[in-house]
């Protein structure tokens, strides 16, 4: 079990490698800089074109398009296997209880709350959030769907990891863009969004053949 896990980094780097250089620059970010500086410095950098990219990108969290994705996958022959449905299942079931629980036990204020409408950055075709901010739910989503992504692409398509790491940090920045959260919230989700999805997946080869 240990060496199959060391395998699937080794094969899984191109996701791996540079989700680890965020995970330090986060916390450094998160070290010297108020919560403030962080949002607006996103936040405040805002155009026409990325209203509508951002919102695009946003969507890869979402509790409807992630299941969606996933059952469609199964069209393609490499993903259409008892391990793939089960953990994809597993992972469909669990994630959002994490989700849910999480925000309940945290309760914290969405940057609306914070600074008011007449500050935050928001696109009108988009409901506005005022509470149960952390962890941001969507990053949890992405970087956990992504992940799971590049653990089951055949070898000769794990280049292709690099982008879907770069897809879920887009999310990340996506919810700090359209005024939705801090960069705490989404900083954290992506830590439990793969390290939830690693465990799901590490579970399932040792356990669903």
């Amino acid at each position: 079990m240990k060496i199959h896990l060391q395998n699937a980094f080794v094969q899984n780097k191109y996701f791996f490698i540079p989700f680890f250089i965020w995970s330090i620059f986060g916390a450094i970010l998160l070290l010297f800089f108020p919560a403030s500086k962080l949002f607006f410095a996103v936040n405040s950098q805002h155009s026409e074109w990325g209203d509508f990219l951002n919102t695009s990108l946003s969507m890869y969290g979402r509790g409807d398009s992630i299941p969606i994705i996933l059952i469609s996958l199964l069209l393609i022959p490499a993903f259409r296997n008892r391990n793939y449905i089960i953990t994809t299942l597993i992972f469909g079931i669990l994630v959002p209880v994490i989700i849910y629980l999480s925000k309940l036990f945290f309760e914290s204020p969405r940057p609306l709350t914070v600074y008011g409408e007449g500050t935050v950055h928001t696109v009108q075709w988009l409901t506005n959030l005022y509470h149960l901010s952390f962890p941001s739910g969507h990053t949890i989503g992405a970087f956990g769907f992504f992940l799971l992504l590049s653990l089951y692409l055949p070898n000769k398509y794990k280049p292709w990891s690099l982008l879907l790491f770069f897809l879920a940090l887009g999310t990340a920045y996506s919810r700090l863009y359209l005024g939705q959260h801090f960069f705490a919230d989404v900083y954290a989700g992506s830590i439990i969004g793969t390290l939830v999805t690693f465990i799901i997946y590490a579970f399932g080869k040792k356990y669903i053949s």
